[in-house]
């Protein structure tokens, strides 16, 4: 019997970095992946979608799990979708053709707070917090990834648990911030994440309203263990930590990732 591995964030790495080498292949893939976390599995996914990785890895890689509905809602590129059994997990696209897109959006983001609340056991205000982060990050699509169809919003609860991600294959953070004069004369993906995670700093000016869309985030994650992961480029910076914050922020090289990809996993402490 093949052996089963978790799906981490490193397995995805691996897999990126070996396919721009050349060297990835299912003959050389020793170990079954169990896509148990959803930020390494729709990174996965974005990985493979903006052609940084073969789509065989799908049916290959990954172990039979709970998640093959998300997994394929996702690849039927429907609009929006929820776990039918306790509503636990669910997708919505940034773009929605339907004319009653804004009532399912507002649903759909009632149903992340119920499943935090409920299922994760989030207390107080924290899953409303941690709701509105992923309403600004859904709105950070479509005001900067000028690709709003490709855009994906996703929850995962369990006990004790819960995690969304958004994500994008627009532009990405190096080329929004360069349609600001400002930033004009940026050319390196790290240090472009690092200024969009300031307050402030977007492709509209340091004088402008905007560039304020991350703060919801640490503010939910206040008291509880986050990990979070952002990615653009070739470039990732991640946080942890109770109640993370910039400070303990680490940039780390990555393969490719066209777009736009936050992660954020949050725990009881």
């Amino acid at each position: 019997m093949t052996p089963t591995k978790a799906l981490t964030f490193s397995a995805v790495d691996d897999f990126g970095f070996a396919y721009a080498r050349g060297l990835l292949s299912p003959a050389h893939l020793p170990h079954l992946y169990a896509p148990n976390r959803l930020g390494p599995l729709l990174e996965l996914i974005f990985l493979i979608e903006g052609g940084h990785l073969p789509s065989w890895i799908i049916s290959t890689s990954l172990a039979s799990s709970g998640a093959a509905p998300l997994i394929q809602a996702i690849l039927d590129n429907r609009e929006h979708w929820l776990s039918p059994e306790n509503r636990r997990m669910g997708i919505i696209r940034a773009h929605r053709k339907s004319p009653s897109g804004d009532n399912i959006f507002s649903s759909f983001l009632m149903n992340a707070q119920r499943a935090a609340r409920n299922v994760a056991g989030l207390l107080g205000s924290t899953p409303g917090q941690l709701v509105a982060a992923m309403e600004e990050l859904e709105n950070n699509i479509h005001e900067h990834s000028e690709a709003t169809e490709t855009g994906v919003l996703a929850f995962r609860a369990a006990r004790g648990i819960f995690e969304f991600v958004a994500a994008d294959r627009g532009v990405g953070v190096l080329s929004s911030l360069k349609r600001c004069p400002t930033y004009s004369l940026l050319s390196d993906h790290g240090t472009a994440l690092e200024l969009a995670l300031k307050d402030g700093n977007s492709r509209f000016g340091a004088n402008s309203i905007r560039g304020h869309g991350f703060r919801p985030i640490f503010i939910g994650l206040m008291n509880l263990q986050g990990a979070l992961r952002f990615r653009s480029g070739d470039h990732a910076m991640l946080i942890d930590g109770t109640s993370p914050d910039l400070t303990n922020a680490q940039l780390a090289q990555k393969p490719l990732l066209g777009g736009f990809l936050a992660s954020v996993a949050c725990q009881i402490a």
